[in-house]
């Protein structure tokens, strides 16, 4: 089978907010994995897209589509459903990897179906034009489905850069879809984490492969910088300073390059101890530093085997604030064990090691991830909606509560103002954001009315729902 036009779309109408106004990066690789074998590859994003009739009816011998999130699932099948018969549909992303046979089930027109990393799989397909004996595809034969073997994780190429060339649209970033005045774009130097945070699956994949650190030169990591022409770039790196001597060398390129962009990195607290590579950063051009704290507990740090102590924590943001970088910290909210004071203590814990931003997460089962084993020891925890972990004494409701006590008790007038003042002393977002503000503060407050009555909406319907949401203790190891 010959493929000559290839469209890969991203099927969502709106997006996880830490994802809102980034590109579907995942897509571009697939589009440049496969580039010099077809025709013609696009890739549509349907947050932007309008003629969606258009771009299903356009003559496409492939569509590629990636189902990454659990949420829109319904819609999402919809418009794989709304596909052309007479080409070919291929479906991957983490979501369909985990869920290979809901797909199959509820997508009739679905031939074929990626587990795990795509790129090589997409490649072989595309230049053998059939799914037999290539590794990590699920596909239809003669009304069964057949399961080909996985394919082993390969490192991350030094070569394979995403096809920026195939966007139709400009990202930039934004609150509730209002523009803030920068372009963004996303960039990936490594894949993969050492690290066994006990909550995190990061280091493997839906299919329980565990995923071995690997990482790209810093040549290879400056080559595709160049390519990039917004001016705000994330690395998506599960943590950027696995290897301490090849960071610097990246700083040390862009440095010497003098390549003027606003950088955004993960890091592990241990960053905080090495205050020559901190001053680098700057320099180089990196303004908003992202950590994992997880816990302001040091027994919860313990259980989820961070592998450091809040007095670690105290100690390393000595140096980093003054770095001068923005910084974020991530937390985890409803640890096993943590009570309501422990929970709420993030907000002081954050404000005492002076952290600019938080980010809060809900606890949630990953499967391969550690948790398993910890929810069955303490019965008073199970697994309910969305895979978050709940308890006896902290349903949803209470949940709710607390998470927005820690925003309100650190999100204070007063911070407010200093984020402001830094983010303006330091040059990140810059000027154009905060002349948009008299223009972007109206917008975005209709919005955020209209999304309160949404929330209290969805809230009544989830207390109608959560008595009869089945509570679930999962199996160890995640199986």
């Amino acid at each position: 089978m010959r493929f000559g036009k290839v469209v890969c779309i991203y099927p969502y109408f709106r997006e996880v907010p830490i994802y809102e106004f980034f590109p579907p990066i995942g897509l571009e690789y697939i589009a440049a994995a496969v580039e010099d074998l077809v025709d013609d590859v696009s890739v549509v994003d349907l947050r932007f897209e309008k003629d969606l009739h258009g771009i299903l009816r356009n003559g496409a011998d492939m569509f590629c589509v990636s189902v990454n999130w659990h949420y829109e699932f319904h819609s999402v099948c919809e418009l794989i459903r709304a596909l052309p018969k007479d080409a070919t549909t291929v479906v991957g992303g983490r979501h369909a990897t985990a869920n290979v046979q809901q797909l199959f089930d509820s997508c009739p027109n679905i031939d074929i179906i990626v587990r795990g990393d795509g790129e090589e799989t997409m490649r072989e397909f595309v230049t053998s034009g059939s799914p037999e004996n290539i590794e990590g595809l699920s596909y239809r034969r003669n009304g069964k489905v057949i399961h080909n073997a996985n394919r082993n994780l390969n490192a991350v190429s030094n070569t394979l850069f995403p096809n920026r060339e195939a966007r139709r649209y400009r990202y930039r970033i934004s609150y509730q879809k209002v523009g803030l005045g920068y372009g963004v774009d996303s960039i990936v130097s490594s894949r993969g984490c050492p690290f066994g945070c006990r909550f995190c699956s990061f280091d493997r994949n839906p299919l329980g492969q565990r995923r071995t650190y690997s990482e790209r030169t810093p040549e290879s990591v400056l080559a595709e910088l160049r390519r990039i022409r917004a001016k705000v770039i994330a690395f998506l790196d599960d943590n950027f300073f696995v290897n301490l001597k090849r960071a610097e060398e990246i700083c040390d390129l862009i440095i010497e390059e003098k390549l003027n962009k606003k950088l955004i990195v993960n890091a592990r607290v241990s960053i905080g101890f090495q205050p020559r590579l901190l001053a680098k950063m700057y320099r180089a051009g990196f303004r908003l530093l992202m950590i994992g704290i997880e816990s302001a507990q040091d027994k919860s740090l313990k259980s989820l085997d961070k592998g450091f102590t809040t007095a670690d924590v105290r100690n390393a943001f000595k140096e980093i604030r003054r770095s001068n970088m923005l910084t974020s910290g991530y937390f985890i909210v409803g640890i096993i064990g943590e009570t309501n004071e422990d929970m709420t203590e993030i907000a002081s814990f954050a404000q005492e090691i002076g952290l600019d931003l938080i980010h809060l997460n809900r606890l949630r089962f990953e499967r391969y991830s550690g948790l398993g084993d910890l929810i069955e020891q303490n019965n008073d925890y199970y697994v309910g909606d969305r895979s978050r972990v709940y308890s006896e004494a902290y349903g949803p409701k209470e949940m709710l509560t607390i998470l927005k006590r820690i925003r309100k008790e650190f999100f204070t007038y007063r911070k407010l103002v200093a984020i402001a003042f830094k983010a303006m002393r330091i040059g990140f977002p810059g000027w154009r954001f905060f002349l948009r503000m008299p223009i972007v503060l109206p917008r975005v407050a209709i919005r955020l009315l209209r999304r309160k009555k949404r929330r209290q909406q969805a809230r009544r319907a989830l207390q109608l729902a959560v008595t009869s949401y089945p509570r679930q203790k999962p199996v160890s190891h995640g199986l």
